[in-house]
Protein backbone atom coordinates (compact mmCIF):
# COMPACT_ATOMS: atom_id res chain seq x y z
CA UNK A 1 0.00 0.00 0.00
CA UNK A 2 1.21 3.10 -0.65
CA UNK A 3 2.23 5.42 2.32
CA UNK A 4 0.22 8.64 2.34
CA UNK A 5 3.15 10.63 4.58
CA UNK A 6 0.14 13.22 5.96
CA UNK A 7 -1.60 10.65 7.48
CA UNK A 8 1.01 10.37 9.92
CA UNK A 9 1.10 14.28 10.04
CA UNK A 10 -2.53 13.83 10.99
CA UNK A 11 -1.44 11.16 13.94
CA UNK A 12 0.25 14.03 15.17
CA UNK A 13 -2.89 16.14 14.99
CA UNK A 14 -4.63 13.25 16.63
CA UNK A 15 -2.53 13.15 19.66
CA UNK A 16 -2.18 17.07 20.09
CA UNK A 17 -5.60 16.80 20.71
CA UNK A 18 -5.81 13.85 23.40
CA UNK A 19 -2.70 15.20 24.77
CA UNK A 20 -4.28 18.86 25.38
CA UNK A 21 -7.11 17.38 26.81
CA UNK A 22 -5.77 15.85 29.48
CA UNK A 23 -3.93 18.76 30.29
CA UNK A 24 -6.74 21.17 30.77
CA UNK A 25 -10.02 19.72 29.63
CA UNK A 26 -11.69 22.91 30.64
CA UNK A 27 -9.36 24.80 27.83
CA UNK A 28 -10.48 22.28 25.26
CA UNK A 29 -13.38 20.53 26.59
CA UNK A 30 -13.66 18.13 23.37
CA UNK A 31 -10.24 17.15 23.19
CA UNK A 32 -11.07 13.49 23.55
CA UNK A 33 -12.47 13.81 19.69
CA UNK A 34 -8.67 13.01 19.03
CA UNK A 35 -9.55 9.12 19.74
CA UNK A 36 -12.29 9.40 16.94
CA UNK A 37 -10.06 10.59 14.39
CA UNK A 38 -7.27 8.06 16.15
CA UNK A 39 -10.26 4.77 15.17
CA UNK A 40 -10.50 6.17 11.52
CA UNK A 41 -6.72 6.59 10.73
CA UNK A 42 -6.59 2.94 12.39
CA UNK A 43 -9.07 1.79 10.13
CA UNK A 44 -8.18 3.25 7.06
CA UNK A 45 -4.48 2.35 7.45
CA UNK A 46 -4.92 -1.18 9.44
CA UNK A 47 -7.69 -2.17 6.13
CA UNK A 48 -5.70 -1.19 3.75
CA UNK A 49 -2.52 -2.93 4.79
CA UNK A 50 -4.36 -6.10 5.04
CA UNK A 51 -5.70 -5.70 1.49
CA UNK A 52 -2.40 -5.03 -0.16
CA UNK A 53 -1.37 -8.43 1.67
CA UNK A 54 -4.05 -10.53 0.34
CA UNK A 55 -4.10 -9.10 -3.42
CA UNK A 56 -0.12 -9.14 -2.97
CA UNK A 57 0.24 -12.74 -1.92
CA UNK A 58 -3.17 -14.66 -2.30
CA UNK A 59 -3.29 -14.86 1.80
CA UNK A 60 -2.73 -12.83 5.09
CA UNK A 61 0.17 -14.29 7.19
CA UNK A 62 -1.70 -13.86 10.24
CA UNK A 63 1.33 -14.77 12.43
CA UNK A 64 3.63 -12.01 11.04
CA UNK A 65 0.77 -9.82 11.81
CA UNK A 66 0.08 -10.63 15.57
CA UNK A 67 3.77 -10.44 15.86
CA UNK A 68 3.95 -7.15 14.55
CA UNK A 69 1.23 -5.42 16.34
CA UNK A 70 2.40 -7.76 19.56
CA UNK A 71 6.08 -6.10 19.40
CA UNK A 72 4.52 -3.04 18.32
CA UNK A 73 1.87 -2.42 22.00
CA UNK A 74 2.95 -4.97 24.36
CA UNK A 75 6.67 -4.11 25.31
CA UNK A 76 6.20 -0.20 25.37
CA UNK A 77 3.18 -0.82 27.38
CA UNK A 78 4.40 -3.16 29.94
CA UNK A 79 7.62 -0.78 30.39
CA UNK A 80 4.69 1.87 31.65
CA UNK A 81 2.68 -0.89 34.00
CA UNK A 82 6.17 -2.28 35.55
CA UNK A 83 7.29 1.59 36.33
CA UNK A 84 3.85 1.73 38.27
CA UNK A 85 4.48 -1.15 39.93
CA UNK A 86 7.17 0.01 41.04
CA UNK A 87 6.03 2.70 42.56
CA UNK A 88 3.61 1.68 44.25
CA UNK A 89 0.63 1.31 42.02
CA UNK A 90 -1.73 -1.70 42.85
CA UNK A 91 -1.83 -4.87 40.42
CA UNK A 92 -5.77 -4.65 40.43
CA UNK A 93 -4.88 -0.94 38.36
CA UNK A 94 -2.40 -2.91 36.03
CA UNK A 95 -3.87 -6.28 35.62
CA UNK A 96 -6.62 -4.93 32.59
CA UNK A 97 -3.91 -2.36 30.85
CA UNK A 98 -1.51 -5.14 30.17
CA UNK A 99 -3.96 -8.14 29.49
CA UNK A 100 -5.49 -5.35 26.54
CA UNK A 101 -9.10 -5.21 28.61
CA UNK A 102 -8.70 -1.95 30.23
CA UNK A 103 -11.58 -0.65 28.38
CA UNK A 104 -14.45 -3.41 30.05
CA UNK A 105 -12.70 -2.94 33.30
CA UNK A 106 -13.63 0.66 33.29
CA UNK A 107 -16.92 -0.45 32.11
CA UNK A 108 -17.29 -2.17 35.45
CA UNK A 109 -16.02 0.59 37.44
CA UNK A 110 -12.37 -0.53 37.94
CA UNK A 111 -10.01 2.71 39.09
CA UNK A 112 -7.35 2.41 36.42
CA UNK A 113 -5.06 5.30 37.90
CA UNK A 114 -2.80 6.61 35.68
CA UNK A 115 -3.12 3.62 33.68
CA UNK A 116 -6.74 4.83 32.88
CA UNK A 117 -5.64 5.83 29.17
CA UNK A 118 -4.87 2.50 28.08
CA UNK A 119 -8.87 1.93 27.48
CA UNK A 120 -7.74 2.96 23.33
CA UNK A 121 -5.07 0.56 23.87
CA UNK A 122 -7.06 -1.79 25.02
CA UNK A 123 -9.91 -1.08 21.59
CA UNK A 124 -7.10 -1.24 19.10
CA UNK A 125 -5.90 -4.29 20.48
CA UNK A 126 -9.14 -6.17 19.88
CA UNK A 127 -9.59 -5.19 16.72
CA UNK A 128 -6.88 -6.34 15.69
CA UNK A 129 -7.37 -9.78 17.27
CA UNK A 130 -10.81 -10.19 15.33
CA UNK A 131 -10.37 -7.72 11.81
CA UNK A 132 -7.85 -9.58 10.31
CA UNK A 133 -10.10 -12.70 10.45
CA UNK A 134 -12.68 -11.35 9.03
CA UNK A 135 -10.80 -9.41 6.37
CA UNK A 136 -9.36 -13.01 4.97
CA UNK A 137 -13.12 -14.17 4.48
CA UNK A 138 -14.38 -11.23 2.21
CA UNK A 139 -14.33 -11.46 -1.25
CA UNK A 140 -12.18 -8.60 -2.98
CA UNK A 141 -15.39 -7.90 -5.10
CA UNK A 142 -17.51 -7.67 -2.09
CA UNK A 143 -15.12 -5.57 0.11
CA UNK A 144 -16.73 -1.83 -0.26
CA UNK A 145 -20.21 -3.49 -0.47
CA UNK A 146 -19.09 -5.32 3.27
CA UNK A 147 -17.11 -3.08 5.12
CA UNK A 148 -19.75 -0.12 4.00
CA UNK A 149 -22.87 -2.34 5.36
CA UNK A 150 -20.94 -3.26 8.66
CA UNK A 151 -19.84 0.94 9.12
CA UNK A 152 -23.42 1.78 8.69
CA UNK A 153 -24.32 -1.00 11.45
CA UNK A 154 -21.89 0.00 13.76
CA UNK A 155 -23.41 3.59 13.07
CA UNK A 156 -26.58 2.52 13.63
CA UNK A 157 -25.77 0.51 16.64
CA UNK A 158 -23.71 3.56 18.83
CA UNK A 159 -27.21 5.68 18.03
CA UNK A 160 -29.12 2.50 19.80
CA UNK A 161 -26.60 2.16 22.52
CA UNK A 162 -26.58 5.88 23.27
CA UNK A 163 -30.56 5.18 24.33
CA UNK A 164 -29.92 1.88 25.94
CA UNK A 165 -26.59 1.36 27.37
CA UNK A 166 -24.56 2.87 30.21
CA UNK A 167 -22.07 6.41 28.99
CA UNK A 168 -19.53 4.65 29.80
CA UNK A 169 -20.09 1.67 27.68
CA UNK A 170 -20.84 3.89 24.48
CA UNK A 171 -17.57 5.79 25.41
CA UNK A 172 -15.15 3.03 26.34
CA UNK A 173 -16.27 -0.51 24.93
CA UNK A 174 -15.01 -1.86 21.47
CA UNK A 175 -18.57 -2.24 19.92
CA UNK A 176 -19.73 1.28 19.64
CA UNK A 177 -16.18 2.56 18.80
CA UNK A 178 -16.38 0.00 15.81
CA UNK A 179 -18.37 3.32 13.78
CA UNK A 180 -14.39 4.79 13.20
CA UNK A 181 -12.55 1.63 12.81
CA UNK A 182 -15.24 0.72 9.69
CA UNK A 183 -15.83 3.98 8.50
CA UNK A 184 -11.68 4.65 8.04
CA UNK A 185 -11.64 0.83 6.50
CA UNK A 186 -14.61 1.64 4.43
CA UNK A 187 -12.63 4.63 3.27
CA UNK A 188 -9.75 2.38 3.10
CA UNK A 189 -11.59 0.15 0.19
CA UNK A 190 -14.17 2.72 -1.40
CA UNK A 191 -11.74 4.28 -3.56
CA UNK A 192 -13.11 7.90 -2.90
CA UNK A 193 -11.66 11.12 -3.75
CA UNK A 194 -12.05 14.66 -2.52
CA UNK A 195 -10.07 17.90 -3.75
CA UNK A 196 -8.32 19.54 -1.66
CA UNK A 197 -10.43 23.33 -1.34
CA UNK A 198 -13.49 20.81 -0.72
CA UNK A 199 -12.06 19.37 2.52
CA UNK A 200 -9.43 21.20 3.76
CA UNK A 201 -12.11 23.21 6.18
CA UNK A 202 -12.34 20.09 8.13
CA UNK A 203 -9.28 20.12 10.34
CA UNK A 204 -9.79 23.81 11.21
CA UNK A 205 -13.74 22.54 12.23
CA UNK A 206 -12.25 19.68 13.75
CA UNK A 207 -9.56 21.91 16.49
CA UNK A 208 -12.63 24.86 16.64
CA UNK A 209 -15.13 22.91 17.33
CA UNK A 210 -13.46 20.48 20.28
CA UNK A 211 -12.93 24.02 21.97
CA UNK A 212 -16.67 24.70 22.79
CA UNK A 213 -17.59 23.24 26.31
CA UNK A 214 -20.98 22.15 24.74
CA UNK A 215 -19.26 18.93 23.22
CA UNK A 216 -17.31 18.84 26.73
CA UNK A 217 -16.95 16.57 29.56
CA UNK A 218 -20.87 16.84 30.61
CA UNK A 219 -24.55 16.84 28.74
CA UNK A 220 -25.81 14.72 26.07
CA UNK A 221 -23.88 16.01 23.67
CA UNK A 222 -21.10 14.72 24.89
CA UNK A 223 -21.60 11.01 23.15
CA UNK A 224 -23.90 12.63 20.39
CA UNK A 225 -20.96 14.92 19.73
CA UNK A 226 -19.11 11.48 18.75
CA UNK A 227 -21.05 11.87 15.23
CA UNK A 228 -19.60 15.17 14.87
CA UNK A 229 -16.18 14.11 15.05
CA UNK A 230 -16.68 11.22 13.27
CA UNK A 231 -17.35 13.00 10.52
CA UNK A 232 -15.13 15.66 10.49
CA UNK A 233 -12.52 13.04 11.08
CA UNK A 234 -13.43 11.03 7.82
CA UNK A 235 -13.29 13.92 6.12
CA UNK A 236 -9.88 14.99 7.99
CA UNK A 237 -8.58 11.80 6.37
CA UNK A 238 -9.87 12.26 2.85
CA UNK A 239 -8.10 15.39 3.08
CA UNK A 240 -5.07 14.30 4.39
CA UNK A 241 -4.49 11.49 1.28
CA UNK A 242 -4.52 14.94 -0.89
CA UNK A 243 -0.91 15.06 0.52
CA UNK A 244 -1.20 18.71 2.00
CA UNK A 245 2.00 19.73 2.36
CA UNK A 246 1.80 21.41 6.20
CA UNK A 247 1.13 17.58 7.27
CA UNK A 248 4.06 16.40 5.56
CA UNK A 249 6.67 18.48 7.80
CA UNK A 250 9.07 17.08 9.79
CA UNK A 251 8.26 18.12 12.96
CA UNK A 252 4.68 16.48 12.86
CA UNK A 253 6.44 13.48 11.10
CA UNK A 254 9.07 12.78 13.90
CA UNK A 255 6.26 13.51 16.84
CA UNK A 256 4.00 11.13 14.69
CA UNK A 257 7.01 8.52 14.88
CA UNK A 258 7.27 8.48 18.45
CA UNK A 259 3.33 9.20 19.16
CA UNK A 260 3.05 5.59 21.09
CA UNK A 261 5.27 6.37 23.40
CA UNK A 262 3.94 10.15 24.14
CA UNK A 263 0.68 8.27 24.47
CA UNK A 264 1.20 6.02 26.86
CA UNK A 265 3.57 7.99 29.15
CA UNK A 266 1.76 11.48 28.60
CA UNK A 267 -0.81 10.68 31.23
CA UNK A 268 1.46 9.10 33.74
CA UNK A 269 2.87 12.55 34.02
CA UNK A 270 0.28 14.94 33.61
CA UNK A 271 -1.79 13.05 36.48
CA UNK A 272 0.91 13.39 38.60
CA UNK A 273 1.12 16.25 41.63
CA UNK A 274 4.18 17.80 39.74
CA UNK A 275 4.45 21.26 37.94
CA UNK A 276 3.08 20.65 33.94
CA UNK A 277 6.68 21.93 32.77
CA UNK A 278 7.89 19.01 34.86
CA UNK A 279 5.21 16.34 33.70
CA UNK A 280 6.07 17.81 30.07
CA UNK A 281 10.03 17.24 30.68
CA UNK A 282 8.98 13.54 31.97
CA UNK A 283 6.66 12.46 29.26
CA UNK A 284 9.76 13.97 26.70
CA UNK A 285 12.41 11.68 28.06
CA UNK A 286 10.51 8.62 28.84
CA UNK A 287 9.22 8.46 25.37
CA UNK A 288 12.69 9.31 24.12
CA UNK A 289 13.93 6.46 25.92
CA UNK A 290 10.77 4.21 25.27
CA UNK A 291 11.77 4.69 21.48
CA UNK A 292 15.53 4.39 21.15
CA UNK A 293 15.86 1.30 23.47
CA UNK A 294 12.27 -0.57 23.00
CA UNK A 295 9.92 0.67 20.57
CA UNK A 296 12.67 1.27 17.09
CA UNK A 297 14.75 -2.07 18.69
CA UNK A 298 11.90 -4.08 17.80
CA UNK A 299 10.92 -2.78 14.75
CA UNK A 300 14.26 -2.96 13.67
CA UNK A 301 14.53 -6.44 14.91
CA UNK A 302 11.17 -7.93 13.31
CA UNK A 303 12.12 -6.35 9.81
CA UNK A 304 15.73 -7.98 10.05
CA UNK A 305 13.39 -11.38 10.78
CA UNK A 306 11.12 -10.77 8.19
CA UNK A 307 13.84 -10.20 5.64
CA UNK A 308 15.71 -13.23 6.36
CA UNK A 309 12.39 -15.19 6.16
CA UNK A 310 11.22 -14.11 2.78
CA UNK A 311 11.85 -15.45 -0.79
CA UNK A 312 14.53 -13.96 -2.72
CA UNK A 313 13.94 -11.29 -4.36
CA UNK A 314 10.36 -10.75 -2.79
CA UNK A 315 9.71 -6.99 -1.68
CA UNK A 316 9.23 -6.38 1.96
CA UNK A 317 6.54 -3.19 2.42
CA UNK A 318 9.01 -1.97 5.45
CA UNK A 319 8.38 1.42 7.28
CA UNK A 320 10.93 3.91 9.59
CA UNK A 321 7.72 5.75 11.20
CA UNK A 322 5.42 2.72 12.50
CA UNK A 323 2.14 4.29 13.58
CA UNK A 324 0.81 4.09 16.99
CA UNK A 325 -2.21 2.07 15.64
CA UNK A 326 -1.00 0.65 12.32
Amino acid sequence: MKRILALDGMRTVAIAMVVAYHIDNTLVPAGHWGVHLFLVLSGFVITGSLCAEIDRTGRLDLGAFYRKRLLRIVPALAVVCLALLVVGTAWSQVQSSIGLYANYARIEGVSLGKLTHTWFIAVIAQFYLVWPLAMSAIPARRRALVIGGLAVVAIVWRVVAIEVMSPGWVYNATDTNAAGLFVGSFLAVAGLRATRATVAWSVPALLGLMLLPVFGNSGDLVLWGGFVALALSALALLYASTDPAWLQSQILLRIAEVSFGIYLWHYVFVRSEIPLWVAVVCTALATAASWWLIERPLVRWDARRRARRSEPGRVLLTTTTPPLVE
